[in-house]
Order: C-alpha cells, then sequence, then structure tokens
C-alpha cells in the first residue's frame, strides 16, 4: 500500500509538470527558431565539407581506410567541440534563460501557480521540456552532419557507417550535458530577472567551463598537476566522460591527432608541446601511414579520474542547480 502511494504521488506530480511541458515545448518548437538551430548546427559540417575537404576527398588520392580514418577523427572532434560542446552549451542557454522571466512579464507565471501546480511543478516541467527538445535537435544535428559530408564529399557507405556508428556513443554524451547545461539555465533563470546579468552571467558559466582547463594547464602546468585542479575542472570532466563514451564505437580509435587535440582542451590525454605542434601543424594523413595501413601509438591517457565519477559529479551539480532554482522560485514573490 505504502509503495502505491509513493508510486500515485510521483505520477501526480508528473502529470502536472507535463501541463507545463507541453506549453513549453510548443514555445520551443516555432519553426522560426527550428530552422535557425538546425542551420548553425550543420554550420561546421557545410564549411569544411565544401571549402577544406573537398579536394582531398574528391580527387581519388585517399584510400578507403585513410578517408574512414579522418572523417572519424574529425568528426569525433568536431562533436566534442561544436555538436555537443559549445553550441549545444549555447542553444540550451539561450532557450531557456528567460523561462522565468518571460512567465512574469507575460503574467502566465501568476496563473500558473494560482492553479493546482506547485512552483517544483513548474520548474520541472520547464527542464522537461528543454530536455526532450534539445535531444531530439542533437539527433538531427548529428545525423544531419554525417548527410551533410556524405552529400558534399561523395563518400562511400563503407565509410559513412563508422561515423553512424559514433551517434549513440556521442548522443549518450550528449545527455550528460544536455542535463547538466538545462539544470544551471534553468537556476539562472529563476535567480536573476535582467537580461545583461543573465547573458553575462551564462557567457561567463560557458567561457568557465570550456576555458577554464586549458587556461590553467598552459598558465601553470605544474601547479595544476600538484594540485589536482583537474578535480575543479570541468572541462576536464567532460572530457573524460567523452573520452570513455567514445571509446566504446567500433568505428575504429582516436587517431593521436585527435588525442593530442583533445588532451589541450580538455586534459584527458598526455599532450605537451610535441603533440600540440602534431595537433596543429600536421595533416591528418600524416598520423596514418598508408603503406601497412596503421596509426602511430596512442598518447598516454591521464586516467586521474574514473569516467563513473565525472558523470556522477556532473549529475550532483545538475541535481543542485535545480535545487537552487527550486528555492530561488519558492521565494519568489509573484504579482
Amino acid at each position: 500500500m505504502q509503495d502505491n502511494a509513493v508510486i500515485g504521488k510521483i505520477m501526480s506530480v508528473m502529470g502536472k509538470s507535463f501541463i507545463v511541458m507541453e506549453k513549453t515545448i510548443r514555445e520551443l518548437m516555432s519553426l522560426k527558431r527550428l530552422v535557425t538551430v538546425l542551420i548553425v548546427g550543420l554550420v561546421p559540417a557545410i564549411f569544411l565539407g565544401s571549402v577544406v575537404w573537398g579536394e582531398s576527398f574528391r580527387s581519388g588520392t585517399m584510400s578507403l581506410e585513410m578517408q574512414v580514418h579522418s572523417l572519424v577523427g574529425y568528426f569525433l572532434l568536431i562533436s566534442f567541440m561544436w555538436i555537443a560542446g559549445i553550441y549545444l552549451a549555447y542553444v540550451i542557454t539561450a532557450s531557456g534563460m528567460d523561462f522565468i522571466s518571460k512567465e512574469e512579464e507575460q503574467g502566465t507565471l501568476l496563473l500558473m501557480v494560482s492553479k493546482p501546480i506547485s512552483r517544483f511543478q513548474f520548474i520541472l516541467g520547464k527542464f522537461l521540456a528543454l530536455l526532450v527538445t534539445t535531444l531530439l535537435l542533437e539527433l538531427v544535428i548529428l545525423f544531419g552532419s554525417i548527410t551533410v559530408f556524405w552529400a558534399l564529399l561523395g563518400l562511400d557507405a563503407d565509410v559513412i557507417k563508422p561515423l553512424i556508428g559514433l551517434v549513440p556513443w556521442i548522443f549518450l554524451y550528449s545527455v550528460i550535458v544536455i542535463i547538466l547545461f538545462d539544470a544551471l539555465t534553468i537556476a539562472i533563470s529563476a535567480l536573476f530577472r535582467g537580461s545583461v546579468i543573465k547573458t553575462v552571467i551564462t557567457m561567463l558559466m560557458i567561457m568557465l567551463i570550456f576555458g577554464l582547463g586549458p587556461i590553467l594547464r598552459a598558465a601553470w602546468p605544474t601547479t595544476y598537476d600538484n594540485y589536482n585542479l583537474h578535480y575543479i575542472d570541468p572541462g576536464h570532466h567532460l572530457g573524460n566522460i567523452y573520452v570513455s563514451f567514445s571509446n566504446q564505437a567500433e568505428s575504429g580509435r582516436m587517431t593521436p591527432q585527435i588525442q593530442a587535440y583533445l588532451g589541450l582542451f580538455t586534459g584527458t590525454y598526455k599532450a605537451g608541446m610535441e603533440e600540440m605542434v602534431l595537433a596543429m601543424f600536421t595533416g591528418s594523413s600524416e598520423s596514418f601511414d598508408a603503406d601497412i595501413g596503421a596509426m602511430p601509438p596512442s598518447l598516454e591517457k591521464t586516467d586521474s579520474i574514473s569516467p563513473a565519477v565525472s558523470v556522477l559529479l556532473c549529475l550532483a551539480v545538475s541535481a543542485a542547480a535545480l535545487g537552487v532554482a527550486r528555492v530561488a522560485i519558492n521565494r519568489k514573490e509573484v504579482y
């Protein structure tokens, strides 16, 4: 009986949250917004496929193995830095930054809280709406980027299949990123009203998460290592999760060149000056020996933190952010 009561209470909470969720999804899925978000998300694939890689792939000089090797590596990098990285974070924050203040200005927040819907259910509905819509958009961008590469580069099906094999693992990583930024955005929306201050805080948050680690490692590498600053480096935790997930794919291992880039940005691989030169000044073909069909040894992983710990920390921060949002909206005076 007690279990049934608990389940009934959960269903009641979720049911009322779904009302808010449905309304918010309709707002987020407007045609104009969708077209804009999709075009911006596909810009790197369009640019790389039409301007940067076009001649190399269409010239017929690259073997099938080299095509697979090049695309898998760069797709992993683009996905981490853009599709499931800065672009995804910005889409989430820009979409949800005005969730609460917009409802206040339109008077719908007063209408909502006057109904038998608690403020927590209101927050939860907003969170779920942003989560669902962003997950759908992320999936479209991932497959859309692969389609753009296929169309612009005239790729063989055997080259496309490894990219498709990466999608489930990149998408799984994206779920962690979306939950994290979704919760942080809801908290910012509940805590602050002014658009300017919310924009500044949002930009600082994105810069902190993706840029703190590279700056610390470049400026104070010894201090970073000696004081184990990777524990408080959010970019390192995201990179740790990403590498762990992507390594589960059967599409071929990450190339040393891409490992060097990720090492520079996240610290998940030991990338010093030599690896930096490899990443920035060598082409993809130079990290693959066409004669023997092999790549040089992988860079050494730092393995300083378990990926499971990084996942739990991201989820803990998300839960804490939602808790802050709940407290903030409960204390908000609605007129």
